[in-house]
């Protein structure tokens, strides 16, 4: 809890900040670069992207065939740097602070527990099974050049779960599975060497989890990259010292179980006026059956005209369904 507060903290000091897309699908069109969108409204983006929301964003339109959807969501977050230009379609945003419960909510409403979800931070790795392979992968710790420990944890768990993405191969289902990593280990890093040395190592590790999840869901994933440029002048910081001052913030810790899932899932199903989660394939269904009572509609219309404009001669259907046959002495 102390970790979470501590990186809420940052991004809320966050002198500067970009959003970088490194992976994309082809049908997704974005806008143009000098288009501007706060943080709180990525979410919002997201779900659109995702096909669980029809909401655009102000000042920044996407576009995505709606048959053609994202199979994957990465979000990776690092703070302690504005930009780490790894040549993707890269925006500038306003830092205003991160919100993901509602869009968390919407994607247990709708693809249920049938799907990945993995966090990674300075903590570990948490989340579905995936989350659990990719603890037990053994990754070569060498590639990571950078003695801060903290930072060398959290790029680990990046390559473990790269790693972990590899084993499992090629995804072919419906779902859309979210990666979530948060990268804390630049700040405090004055040293302008070591600086260099960590970010390049950070480049790296965002490239090598970049790549295994473009391969696996066939290029149908989006990658985003959020960059904080967080001004300290502070030393190493480890997980120990990573203290809200208790007299800024008064925070209680929710009690978060299943049942109280449950009943949150259920209040959001009435609202939404769905008992039961719709399937991913539910668009295609819909497309389906429209046009063919549309291509049925025209056909019957068509008859209906074309039996009406029939003249009533005597070798037309019409006049022998007509006249009846005189009698015979």
């Amino acid at each position: 809890m102390k970790f979470i507060l501590f990186v809420s903290a940052l991004i809320a000091a966050c002198t500067a900040s970009s959003l970088e897309f490194l992976a994309l699908p082809s049908s997704l069109k974005l806008p143009e670069t000098d288009a501007t969108i706060k943080t709180t409204k990525i979410s919002t983006l997201n779900e659109n992207i995702l096909g669980l929301s029809a909401r655009q964003v102000d000042g920044f339109p996407v576009s995505i065939d709606l048959f053609s959807r994202p199979r994957a969501l990465a979000v990776v977050s690092v703070i302690g740097t504005d930009n780490l230009n790894l040549g993707g379609s890269t925006y500038s945003t306003k830092s205003d602070g991160v919100e993901t419960v509602g869009f968390e909510q919407d994607m247990a409403l709708i693809f249920g527990a049938d799907r990945e979800s993995v966090q990674v931070s300075a903590g570990g790795i948490t989340g579905s099974r995936l989350a659990l392979s990719a603890k037990q992968e053994v990754v070569d710790a060498s590639v990571i050049k950078t003695q801060r420990a903290t930072l060398r944890s959290e790029l680990e768990a990046v390559y473990q779960l790269a790693a972990a993405i590899k084993t499992a191969g090629i995804q072919m289902d419906n779902n859309a599975d979210v990666f979530r990593v948060t990268i804390t280990g630049l700040v405090g890093i004055t040293d302008e060497s070591q600086k260099q040395e960590a970010v390049a190592d950070v480049k790296a590790a965002i490239q090598a989890l970049t790549a295994a999840i473009n391969n696996s869901y066939g290029g149908q994933a989006v990658v985003e990259l959020l960059t904080f440029d967080a001004e300290t002048g502070s030393a190493e910081i480890t997980s120990e010292n990573r203290e809200i001052p208790s007299d800024s913030h008064n925070i209680q810790k929710r009690d978060v179980s299943i049942q109280s899932f449950k009943d949150s899932l259920n209040t959001a199903r009435k609202g939404y006026q769905v008992t039961v989660p719709v399937s991913s394939d539910y668009p295609a269904i819909f497309a389906i059956f429209l046009g063919l009572v549309v291509i049925l509609v025209i056909a019957l219309i068509y008859i209906v005209v074309g039996m009406a404009s029939i003249d009533p001669e005597k070798d037309s259907i019409i006049y022998r369904m007509t006249t009846t046959r005189m009698k015979k002495d």
